[in-house]
Protein backbone atom coordinates (compact mmCIF):
# COMPACT_ATOMS: atom_id res chain seq x y z
CA UNK A 1 0.00 0.00 0.00
CA UNK A 2 1.06 3.29 -0.88
CA UNK A 3 0.57 6.87 -1.68
CA UNK A 4 -0.26 7.28 -5.54
CA UNK A 5 -0.10 10.27 -6.01
CA UNK A 6 0.50 14.11 -5.39
CA UNK A 7 4.02 15.46 -2.87
CA UNK A 8 4.18 12.01 -1.07
CA UNK A 9 3.51 9.97 -4.32
CA UNK A 10 5.53 6.47 -4.21
CA UNK A 11 5.33 6.85 -0.37
CA UNK A 12 5.08 3.07 1.06
CA UNK A 13 2.58 2.84 4.49
CA UNK A 14 2.18 0.51 6.79
CA UNK A 15 -0.14 -1.79 6.74
CA UNK A 16 -2.57 -3.40 9.77
CA UNK A 17 -1.75 -6.99 10.43
CA UNK A 18 -5.10 -8.51 11.20
CA UNK A 19 -8.02 -9.60 9.41
CA UNK A 20 -10.17 -6.72 11.15
CA UNK A 21 -8.84 -3.67 9.22
CA UNK A 22 -8.93 -4.11 5.52
CA UNK A 23 -6.67 -1.42 3.67
CA UNK A 24 -8.39 0.84 0.20
CA UNK A 25 -6.64 -0.56 -2.10
CA UNK A 26 -4.25 1.43 -4.51
CA UNK A 27 -6.53 0.52 -7.70
CA UNK A 28 -10.13 1.53 -6.00
CA UNK A 29 -8.37 4.78 -4.64
CA UNK A 30 -7.02 5.80 -7.78
CA UNK A 31 -10.46 4.81 -9.02
CA UNK A 32 -11.54 6.96 -6.59
CA UNK A 33 -9.70 10.12 -7.23
CA UNK A 34 -10.22 9.63 -10.49
CA UNK A 35 -13.65 10.44 -10.13
CA UNK A 36 -13.28 13.38 -7.85
CA UNK A 37 -10.55 15.18 -9.77
CA UNK A 38 -12.30 14.70 -13.67
CA UNK A 39 -16.02 14.30 -12.83
CA UNK A 40 -18.11 17.07 -14.19
CA UNK A 41 -20.52 16.42 -10.81
CA UNK A 42 -18.11 17.08 -8.23
CA UNK A 43 -16.21 20.79 -8.03
CA UNK A 44 -13.94 19.53 -5.26
CA UNK A 45 -10.47 21.01 -5.72
CA UNK A 46 -8.53 18.80 -3.19
CA UNK A 47 -5.78 21.25 -3.50
CA UNK A 48 -7.73 23.74 -0.82
CA UNK A 49 -10.32 20.92 0.58
CA UNK A 50 -10.99 20.09 4.03
CA UNK A 51 -11.58 16.03 4.34
CA UNK A 52 -13.18 13.74 6.67
CA UNK A 53 -11.92 10.20 6.65
CA UNK A 54 -14.62 8.20 9.12
CA UNK A 55 -13.56 4.53 9.53
CA UNK A 56 -10.25 5.61 8.59
CA UNK A 57 -7.93 2.25 9.30
CA UNK A 58 -4.53 2.68 8.25
CA UNK A 59 -5.01 6.23 6.75
CA UNK A 60 -4.53 5.57 3.54
CA UNK A 61 -7.23 7.93 1.90
CA UNK A 62 -6.60 10.85 3.94
CA UNK A 63 -3.47 10.78 3.61
CA UNK A 64 -3.44 10.63 -0.11
CA UNK A 65 -5.45 13.95 0.27
CA UNK A 66 -2.84 15.49 1.88
CA UNK A 67 -0.45 14.43 -0.38
CA UNK A 68 -2.50 15.96 -3.17
CA UNK A 69 -2.77 19.05 -1.64
CA UNK A 70 -5.61 19.27 1.35
CA UNK A 71 -5.27 21.83 3.97
CA UNK A 72 -6.73 19.68 6.53
CA UNK A 73 -7.63 15.88 7.42
CA UNK A 74 -9.51 14.67 10.42
CA UNK A 75 -9.59 10.95 10.99
CA UNK A 76 -12.29 8.92 12.64
CA UNK A 77 -11.50 5.59 14.09
CA UNK A 78 -12.12 3.60 16.95
CA UNK A 79 -10.20 0.42 16.26
CA UNK A 80 -7.36 0.81 18.45
CA UNK A 81 -4.87 -1.76 16.76
CA UNK A 82 -5.77 0.54 13.21
CA UNK A 83 -5.06 3.66 15.43
CA UNK A 84 -1.50 2.33 15.88
CA UNK A 85 -0.91 1.67 12.23
CA UNK A 86 -2.92 5.27 11.48
CA UNK A 87 -0.60 7.55 13.61
CA UNK A 88 2.59 5.40 12.33
CA UNK A 89 1.56 6.45 8.82
CA UNK A 90 0.90 9.93 10.27
CA UNK A 91 4.16 10.22 11.36
CA UNK A 92 5.81 9.50 8.46
CA UNK A 93 4.59 12.27 6.79
CA UNK A 94 5.35 14.62 8.98
CA UNK A 95 1.85 16.94 8.17
CA UNK A 96 0.77 16.98 11.91
CA UNK A 97 -0.47 20.74 11.26
CA UNK A 98 -2.44 19.60 9.35
CA UNK A 99 -4.38 16.18 10.68
CA UNK A 100 -6.73 15.57 13.88
CA UNK A 101 -7.26 11.93 14.75
CA UNK A 102 -10.37 11.06 16.99
CA UNK A 103 -10.63 7.98 18.62
CA UNK A 104 -14.21 7.94 19.49
CA UNK A 105 -17.28 6.25 17.82
CA UNK A 106 -18.41 8.45 15.12
CA UNK A 107 -22.00 7.97 15.80
CA UNK A 108 -21.75 9.59 19.18
CA UNK A 109 -19.44 12.29 17.36
CA UNK A 110 -21.50 13.01 15.26
CA UNK A 111 -24.70 12.55 17.79
CA UNK A 112 -23.22 15.12 20.42
CA UNK A 113 -22.20 17.77 17.50
CA UNK A 114 -18.85 17.94 17.90
CA UNK A 115 -17.15 19.13 14.72
CA UNK A 116 -16.93 22.80 14.84
CA UNK A 117 -15.77 22.04 11.32
CA UNK A 118 -17.55 22.08 7.98
CA UNK A 119 -15.98 19.85 5.08
CA UNK A 120 -15.95 19.82 1.40
CA UNK A 121 -15.20 15.99 1.23
CA UNK A 122 -16.49 13.16 3.81
CA UNK A 123 -14.97 9.85 3.13
CA UNK A 124 -16.66 6.52 4.49
CA UNK A 125 -15.31 3.04 4.05
CA UNK A 126 -16.88 1.38 7.01
CA UNK A 127 -16.25 -2.17 7.90
CA UNK A 128 -18.69 -4.67 5.91
CA UNK A 129 -20.30 -5.43 9.09
CA UNK A 130 -21.82 -2.17 10.08
CA UNK A 131 -25.72 -2.24 9.57
CA UNK A 132 -26.20 1.36 10.58
CA UNK A 133 -25.08 3.07 7.42
CA UNK A 134 -28.21 4.73 6.68
CA UNK A 135 -28.21 6.24 10.40
CA UNK A 136 -24.78 7.45 9.88
CA UNK A 137 -25.62 9.31 6.81
CA UNK A 138 -28.55 10.98 8.60
CA UNK A 139 -26.48 12.09 11.34
CA UNK A 140 -23.67 13.54 8.31
CA UNK A 141 -26.80 15.19 7.20
CA UNK A 142 -28.13 16.83 10.15
CA UNK A 143 -24.53 18.44 11.32
CA UNK A 144 -24.16 19.85 8.94
CA UNK A 145 -20.81 19.33 8.14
Amino acid sequence: MRIISGKYKGKKLAQPIDDLTRPLKDMVKESIFNLIVHSKKTRINLEEAAVLDLFSGSGSFGLECISRGAIKVVFCENYQPAIKILKKNIKSLNQDEKIDVYNEDIFVKLGNKDFVSKFDLIFLDPPFKENKIDELLDLINQSNI
